[in-house]
Parts: structure tokens; sequence; C-alpha cells
């Protein structure tokens, strides 16, 4: 396991971890590598849920609504998701959180602690539409420091498509996940999309409460849903954000929230490229994927 960084085809570079072959970010911590090294050796508890997705795919919205749903309040959070976030934080503060523990991660099945695995945790699975997903991701590694990247849209796309970020491919990453439900059908996932949370967020959240098996009144869930607004979630979430992480101390862990926004970045040369890349790596996939409302 090494630090690296991820050379594009103009030079750029992005800094990230790696090890054998599959990276993730450098997380603000001297100990790491270590800790992430003992990943797969972490103890689950039975009640202990986890919330799985490609970057910039809404975790942060969805972690905060099963949060509420869990303290059965709509009251908002006073915690942000990266301090449950099992690749960037210390075994420690793992064993330390108190029940039940609602976790997130971006990385793959198989990467999970075991016991997580052998208890049958339950899984929350968050897609995105991989061209909105494309343009936050940049915009992301644009503006946080560890990175260290500096580089155009128009090679980003790029290395995007290549799989040369942290966390790999999208495609990749996908087509993973639909292969892991073919093959545990027994295993609780229960599957949203980030475009019908946006359609129909209330109808989502029941959804939710339903897997979760916690009764949720229409009103609770209006009172969640109004909370969990973007809006609201921007101006009061970004405040646990360490402004030091960020370029210019400007946290920008909420952009726009919307579906469709690529119209605005991709060019048509690159839709046309994006949409033909798309159908070769997704050709043999039952995943649909909404890319604008």
């Amino acid at each position: 396991m090494s630090v690296k960084f991820l050379e594009g085809e103009d030079g750029s570079k992005l800094k990230v971890l790696e090890q054998d072959g599959f990276s993730i970010p450098t997380f603000p911590f001297p100990t790491h590598a270590q800790e992430y090294a003992t990943l797969p050796t972490w103890k689950a508890r039975d009640d202990d849920l986890l919330i799985c997705a490609y970057p910039k795919s809404g975790t942060h919205w969805l972690w905060e609504v099963v949060s509420m749903l869990k303290q059965q309040k709509a009251e908002r959070i006073d915690a942000i998701k990266e301090w449950n976030m099992l690749e960037g934080i210390q075994q420690a503060n793992f064993d330390s959180l108190p029940s039940p523990r609602i976790m997130n991660t971006h990385i793959y099945f198989r990467h999970l602690p075991k016991d997580f695995k052998n208890r049958k945790c339950k899984i929350l699975y968050m897609l995105r539409n991989p061209k909105d997903v494309a343009v936050s991701y940049y915009n992301h590694h644009s503006k946080v420091l560890e990175y260290e990247y500096s580089g155009s849209w128009e090679h980003y796309f790029t290395r995007y498509l290549k799989g040369d970020v942290d966390y790999g491919s999208w495609f990749e990453y996908t087509l993973d996940w639909e292969r892991v439900m073919e093959d545990n059908p027994e295993y609780p996932i229960h599957t949203l999309h980030y475009e019908s949370m946006k359609q129909n967020s209330l109808n989502e959240i029941k959804r939710i409460a339903k897997f979760l098996e916690i009764e949720a009144t229409d009103d609770l869930v209006q009172k969640i849903d109004d909370l969990c607004s973007f809006e609201k979630m921007k101006k009061e979430k970004n405040k646990h954000e360490d402004v030091n992480e960020w370029k210019d101390k400007e946290p920008g862990m909420y952009r726009k929230g919307q579906v469709g926004d690529w119209k605005n970045w991709f060019t048509v040369a690159q839709d046309d490229l994006f949409d033909k890349f798309y159908k070769e790596k997704m050709s043999k996939s039952k995943v649909k994927m909404q890319f604008s409302v």
C-alpha cells in the first residue's frame, strides 16, 4: 500500500492511496494507510447499517435521511457522514460509535469487513447517472486540497472515462455491484436512484423506512424530507467541514444537487463519446439510468 499520483494525459496528477491496484483518497491523519489495511478484520454488529455508493451519488443526503429515520426524529444530525466513513476513519473510532451505527463507504463489496458480510448487515445502495457524477467529481477533485489536483474539464472527462480517479471506474463499480446482487440474492440490499429521490423523495423515504423495518408516519417523513432538502443541507451542514481542507477555505461538498447539470458541461462531442462508451460498457447490464428529469 502506498501513496501515488494518477497522471492524466494533460500531465495533471491526482493523489491517492493505492492497495492491490485499487485506490481511495488519502485522508489527513498519519495512520490512515495502516488503519485501512486492517479494515477487512473490523468487527461488525448485527444492527450495523451500511450505505454504499460511488462518489458524488448522494451519500451525504441519504446518510442524513437514514440517520433521522433511525432516531425517529426530524432533527439535524450534529455530525457529518465522513465521521462514519469506513475507509476514512480509525478502527478505535469505529468501535466506539454507538449503536445502531450508520456507516457509509465508496469501496467495493469485496473490500468490506468480512464480519459485515457474515452477519448480512443491511445495505442501502445508491446510484446516480454517471454524467452528473462526472461533473460533480471534477468539481470535488478540483476543490479538495488533499488531491493536489489541477486540471481542465476537457482532460478530466477522459480521465473519468478511463477510471483514473480514486475508487476507479463508475462503470466497473456499478457492474460489480450488479454482479454482487445477482450472486447473493439473499443478501439484504435496497437499491435507490438519486434521480428517483429528486423526483419523489417522500415515496423513496417511505421505501427506505420499510426496508429498515422502521415505522415512519407521513408527518415524520414530510419533516425529514423538508430538513434534508439540498438548500437546507448546504446551509446547515457545511459548518462541520474543515475549511483548511478546501481551496480558498470554502467547503464545496454541496454544489448544486441537480439532475442534468451535465448538460452545462458536456460538449456535443463529449456527449456522443460518452453515450458510445456507456453503450459498450453497459451492454449486458440491466441497470437503467435516468440522465434528466
